[in-house]
C-alpha cells in the first residue's frame, strides 16, 4: 500500500515537471530595443531536458546558441554570448524570467565585460515580452 502511494506521488511530481517544461518549450517571438531607437525582431527556440534548457536565439542578422540554461519551477535562466563582428569583443547577456498569462517575460542583463573591453550600448537591463509562435 505504501509503495503504491509513493509511486503515485513520484508519478505526479514527474507529471508536474513535464507540464512546466512543456510550457516553456517551443519558439517564442518578440522585439527588443536596438540601436538608434530602432526595434529589432528576435526569437528563441527553447528545448527542455529535465531541468536544463538548450536552444538558440535568432535575430535579424544572427543565430546564437543558448548556454547554461536552467528551469527551476517556473523560473527560466540562460546566457547568450555575442561576438562583435568588428572588434571581436564577446559580450554575455543573462536572461531570466517566467511565463505569465501565456507571455514569456524575460529580463536581459549585460554581464561584466572583460577588463579593458568596456562595451558601449544600450541600458544594462531590459525587459522583453515574447509570445509563443503557433
Amino acid at each position: 500500500m505504501h509503495r503504491r502511494i509513493a509511486r503515485s506521488i513520484v508519478g505526479l511530481l514527474f507529471f508536474a515537471v513535464s507540464i512546466s517544461a512543456a510550457d516553456i518549450e517551443g519558439i517564442w517571438v518578440g522585439q527588443q530595443p536596438g540601436r538608434n531607437g530602432e526595434v529589432e525582431d528576435l526569437a528563441f527556440r527553447l528545448k527542455v531536458t529535465g531541468s536544463s534548457i538548450t536552444g538558440n536565439m535568432f535575430g535579424d542578422e544572427f543565430d546564437l546558441p543558448i548556454s547554461e540554461g536552467s528551469l527551476t519551477g517556473d523560473q527560466v535562466r540562460f546566457i547568450v554570448t555575442t561576438n562583435n563582428y568588428y572588434n571581436r569583443v564577446k559580450t554575455q547577456f543573462l536572461y531570466t524570467g517566467s511565463i505569465k498569462d501565456g507571455v514569456l517575460e524575460l529580463v536581459r542583463e549585460r554581464l561584466q565585460a572583460p577588463e579593458g573591453k568596456a562595451g558601449k550600448g544600450g541600458p544594462a537591463r531590459q525587459t522583453l515580452k515574447l509570445r509563443r509562435l503557433n
